[in-house]
């Protein structure tokens, strides 16, 4: 393309015979010849060129890529070549040389040159381009020898003539045995066939897959085969590279039997819980459709009554039935409310008050109780360490933790028994759960009962499961147990195996901080003629709060909702007292309302009544000290202390 786009025009020859045979036959203003040609090389083609009285005078140039021109230039013009010039050179260059040629004056007559001066430069280039061979392939050996891959080089008939040593470690084979066709062990069954039906690949071709070696092993292999081309496009071999990729392979294959061994272990804790919550619901709509049916039935007995007693005077003769019924309607109701009041306790959400109180102190008040009820057939025995500090906990719950316990190994000692109860300081190391780092305090309850099998004990803490015949027991002591110690921060650990008792190791965050002086409950009686807004989403809790109130002499303004409770306090035309709201509402719950009114009204007090105080919780469950909650369902007394504390410390402030 630099002739043509210098304005000459080119006629082009593949070899040097065919190149003198178009100069005799067109007489070419210039000829440029590569020094190495097929055939006869540019040296023997200028010879000949000058020995034809015909084309004697035709201007030669040689360009070259294996001989520096400085060299070569002696011996270019020794046969009567006007320029030499390297392949490598500017294409200015090249144009500028052509110029020169056909401008030139006509060299004189040549005779021969002497052929000993030839083939000195000819043997000495081929020295150089053997030593450099050789260079290339030493360099070549070096860098197959530590190759971290096998390296096979062979023709094109697919017969390996090299083999690196990388390639006898991968298959276990000596490097005779992988000459030839051996090396095709590398490949999988399939891919061997293929190859050696179609030949070399035409272009770079990767093979992978596991093949069985002469030793056994099974193992995946990477191949990369890439032909070899000489100048002319033509293929004269192939090169590939063996990579032993097992490792990964297997790696790869433990990754995924990993995921799916995951996956198959969370499938199963799903159905676990699925099969936990399904024994929940079972049990809880089991005890609550015997405590409807009590509610149900008693009270269609007391309508029955009152309808045969309309008109008749109201003796205490015919109350007293009916005064029966309503005992087993409220009986039921009570039964319902410790059901739903443990439920929340084993999920860690029920209302609490934890104080700083001494373990001790707790201890030695259930050991009152427990020697007037466990029975004279089981000796109690307590070791208190003075030592053991401080906890912060409802004193109420962890009282009700011990009496469930005690009652648990009674029950594990039918025909007597030791029952123990001791308390001790430990430090995070010394507990055998994972504890967050800290100081506690140990509480364990010993008894030398009949003890539980491994399987029991890995479910004893579930809702609803028991071992006692039914009618026997909820199945919720161990439940409820164990939701309290996560309440409070602390666990619950069951020590027992059959015929050996069982040990409960109760454990809870000590604490610095004093115990506070108990104090009286200070008397708080109803302010006559106060407004108590009243808010609740359910109708008979609402109707229920606002007879109560409205009985103790409180004025009382209702609401369905949040929304609706603080349009009132922003329409209502005299003074607003105390709020008692819900937690859980629609539109607005308990929380935002008060959030509202602090914007609104600063200073209106509100409190609570809930069953499910959530909102209002920690992620510990704890409810903050400056808040008061009413737990549904609550009684006369409970609400009216409530609402008359709220007002006395109100206006004592």
């Amino acid at each position: 393309m630099t002739l043509d786009d210098g304005g000459h025009h080119v006629v082009e020859a593949a070899e040097g015979a065919q190149a003198l045979d178009l100069a005799r036959r067109i007489h070419p203003d210039l000829v440029l010849a590569d020094v190495v040609m097929p055939g006869i090389d540019g040296y023997e083609f200028v010879q000949r060129l000058r020995a034809d009285t015909a084309t004697a005078g035709i201007p030669v140039v040689l360009y070259t890529a294996n001989y520096r021109p400085e060299e070569a230039a002696p011996l270019a013009s020794a046969y009567g070549a006007n320029q030499i010039i390297s392949k490598s050179a500017d294409p200015e260059q090249l144009l500028i040389a052509v110029e020169q040629a056909l401008h030139a004056s006509p060299l004189p007559p040549h005779s021969p040159a002497p052929s000993a001066d030839h083939l000195r430069t000819v043997n000495a280039k081929l020295v150089e381009k053997v030593l450099a061979l050789d260079e290339s392939e030493a360099r070549f050996g070096a860098l197959a020898d530590v190759s971290p891959v096998g390296i096979v080089t062979g023709d094109n008939e697919l017969s390996a003539t090299y083999v690196n040593p990388r390639l006898a470690d991968i298959t276990g084979l000596t490097a005779e045995d992988l000459l030839g066709p051996g090396w095709m062990c590398c490949l999988p069954a399939g891919e061997r066939a293929r190859l050696r039906r179609d030949g070399v690949p035409r272009a770079q071709t990767a093979l992978h897959g596991d093949v069985t070696l002469a030793d056994h092993r099974r193992r995946w292999l990477h191949t990369t085969i890439r032909p070899i081309t000489d100048d002319n496009q033509d293929h004269t071999g192939f090169v590939a590279t063996i990579d032993d990729v097992t490792a990964l392979i297997e790696a790869e294959q433990r990754r995924h039997a990993d995921e799916r061994e995951r996956e198959a272990a969370e499938r199963r804790r799903i159905a676990e819980r699925f099969e936990s919550l399904a024994r929940l619901s079972g049990a809880v709509a089991h005890d609550f459709n015997n405590i409807l049916n009590i509610i149900l039935s008693f009270s269609e007995f007391i309508q029955d009554e009152l309808r045969d007693a309309v008109g008749a005077p109201l003796d205490a003769a015919r109350a007293a039935p009916m005064l029966d019924d309503l005992g087993n309607i409220h009986r039921a109701g009570k039964r319902a409310a410790h059901l739903a009041h443990q439920l929340l306790t084993f999920g860690g959400r029920e209302i609490v008050q934890p104080v700083v109180i001494n373990p001790n102190a707790v201890v030695d008040e259930v050991r009152a109780m427990i020697d007037s009820s466990i029975g004279r057939q089981i000796t109690v025995s307590v070791e208190l360490d003075p030592d053991a500090g401080n906890v912060v906990v409802d004193s109420n719950q962890l009282s009700q933790v011990l009496l469930n316990l005690a009652v648990n190994a009674r029950d594990a000692m039918p025909h007597g028994g030791h029952l123990a109860l001791s308390t001790r300081h430990l430090r995070t190391a010394e507990v055998s759960r994972g504890l967050p780092p800290g100081e506690y305090v140990h509480i364990a309850v010993r008894d030398d009962g009949e003890g539980m099998p491994p399987d029991v004990v890995d479910r004893a803490i579930e809702p609803f499961f028991t071992t006692r015949p039914k009618g026997h027991g909820t199945g919720l002591g161990l439940a409820t147990a164990y939701g309290i110690m996560r309440q409070a921060s602390g666990d619950l650990l069951i020590e027992s195996a059959p015929g050996e008792g069982t040990t409960i190791n109760l454990y809870l965050p000590a604490t610095d901080e004093a115990a506070p002086a108990p104090v009286a409950p200070a008397s708080v009686t109803a302010d006559a003629g106060r407004t108590v807004l009243v808010a609740d989403d359910e109708d008979g809790v609402r109707e229920v709060a606002a007879r109560i109130l409205t009985r103790a002499g409180y004025h009382v303004l209702r609401a369905a909702n949040g929304q609706e409770a603080l349009d009132l306090t922003r329409t209502h035309a005299g003074p607003i007292d105390v709020v008692l709201s819900d937690v859980v509402m629609p539109h607005m719950n308990g929380p935002e309302l008060a959030a509202a009114l602090r914007e609104d009204h600063p200073g209106l007090p509100v409190l609570y009544m809930s069953g499910y105080a959530d909102p209002l919780m920690s992620e510990q469950g704890i409810v903050d000290g400056g808040v008061t909650v009413v737990g549904k369902p609550f009684t006369t007394e409970e609400l009216l202390s409530a609402v008359a504390g709220t007002l006395l410390s109100i206006d004592r402030s």
